[in-house]
């Protein structure tokens, strides 16, 4: 993974200028503690937009209004290193299912992007011109794994799940839950498309595959999807629409 000081990333926005370079060719994925960005950020409740901040105020707890701020102020960060801009002037739109987007930056400079976040760590992935998401989940034990497998996963799918025992069964469960949700979340949808639309392929070397939309395999030759454990004790997926061999860089966000 490429290392990205959080002091050095201050320092260089406040220069103005472009300080990460992301191409065609380039597929970004940064991984953060939010916890451990929270308590080193400045006033990071300066950094957001009068939306943001409303919604902060509605969390209940501390932790959980103290990790939106700190993912969305991270989100403003790497955007604003991306295209050179304010991380406080960025703007935001949001689609139907309520996928973030650029409401306008520099002119040229297009930006595709999505984030994910579970307990204290949270994902984005960037790209220049193709469609992205992304899905984390912290990995832990689901008693009524029988009925949201029936609910939300094909009858392949439950067949698999209902083959494993113990932390294995979980350990398929959320990958495949992840899988889902960074296609959906990618192609924008959210959670709208029924989540047994899309039939996931789990391969034997630990991988995954999307093997059909809807019964329609031409439809899944449209997205490159990809699972990973982003750190220990968590499934995290990508997807990325059109993928034609594009460099997949991982970019850990330290304070050291």
């Amino acid at each position: 993974m490429m290392a990205n000081n959080l002091k050095v990333m201050r320092q260089a926005l406040a220069q103005g200028e472009p300080f990460w370079t992301l191409t065609d060719s380039d597929i970004h994925i940064w991984v953060a503690s939010l916890e451990m960005a929270h308590q080193f950020l400045d006033e990071p409740f300066t950094l957001l937009a009068p939306d943001e901040r409303a919604r902060a105020e509605r969390f209940y707890f501390e932790r959980d209004r103290n990790r939106f701020i700190a993912g969305r102020c991270l989100l403003r960060m790497i955007i604003g290193g991306y295209l050179g801009m304010d991380p406080s002037q960025i703007e935001f739109a949001y689609r139907e299912a309520g996928k973030p987007v650029l409401k306008s930056g520099p002119q040229g400079k297009k930006l595709e992007f999505n984030l994910s976040h579970s307990n204290d760590l949270a994902l984005y992935i960037f790209s220049r011109n193709h469609e992205v998401g992304i899905d984390v989940e912290y990995i832990h034990p689901m008693p009524d794994t029988d009925d949201f497998a029936e609910k939300f996963f094909s009858s392949h799918e439950t067949e698999l799940i209902n083959s494993l025992r113990g932390e294995e069964r979980d350990a398929a469960f959320f990958k495949l839950w992840t899988c889902k949700e960074a296609l959906l979340k990618a192609n924008g949808s959210g959670l709208t498309m029924p989540l047994s639309h899309m039939e996931i392929s789990l391969n034997s070397d630990g991988s995954a595959a999307l093997s059909s939309v809807g019964g329609n395999r031409e439809q899944a030759l449209r997205w490159h999807l990809q699972a990973f454990d982003p750190a220990p004790g968590y499934q995290a997926a990508f997807a990325v629409e059109g993928y034609k061999g594009q460099a997949i860089s991982f970019c850990h966000i330290n304070v050291e």
